[in-house]
């Protein structure tokens, strides 16, 4: 009986997962070439008043290219977003302005800025490097009735990030992302 107990704690322990390969799982998980989406944002500042920006965004290349359009409320329609990502530089970001009838490119160094005006940031859209972080694995959680590991994910020392931590909810089933929330 002892035998039996040590096993099952031993074949237990051989398949457990670290957060870093959860995280690679679901890194390496296939994208689609091409993605389209609308998406309602919902920001709400500290006095509980709420505003709501609708967009529309297509990905192509496996998400490596993104544009998002900004198609409400009305002052924010017709702003464009531009990224396209790279492996061996930073990434280009560019922004179209409507009413300014210009192109407004977005520098590396100012990743950290806010996005649109949101809690947002512009590292945000851009796709996190494996080897930039460090993860831990936490207690499993449920988010609405779906189960989730919860990994702790903290930037290296020499990473380029404006937040200390992020927490992120990844579905057990399909390794996707259920909600994250970032620390600064």
């Amino acid at each position: 009986m002892k035998k039996l107990i040590l096993s099952l704690i031993l074949s237990g322990l051989l398949f457990a997962q670290t957060g870093y390969e959860i995280a690679k799982m679901m890194d390496e998980k296939p994208t689609p070439e091409d993605m389209s989406n609308k998406t309602n944002m919902i920001l709400t500042n500290s006095k509980g008043k709420s505003r709501t920006n609708t967009m529309a965004s297509k990905s192509m290349d496996g998400n490596k290219k993104q544009i998002i359009w900004f198609l409400e409320p009305k002052d924010d329609k017709g702003v464009a977003f531009l990224k396209i990502e790279h492996d061996d530089k930073d990434d280009e970001m560019r922004m179209w302005l409507p009413a300014f009838k210009r192109v407004r490119r977005i520098s590396a160094k100012k990743k950290g800025d806010s996005f649109m005006g949101s809690d947002l940031s512009y590292e945000d859209m851009s796709n996190r490097d494996m080897s930039e972080n460090e993860y831990m694995l936490l207690d499993d959680e449920t988010v609405n009735e779906i189960e989730c590991y919860v990994l702790e994910i903290t930037p290296k020392k020499e990473a380029k990030s404006t937040y200390s931590k992020h927490i992120s909810w990844i579905a057990k089933d399909g390794l996707y992302g259920v909600q994250e929330k970032s620390y600064d």
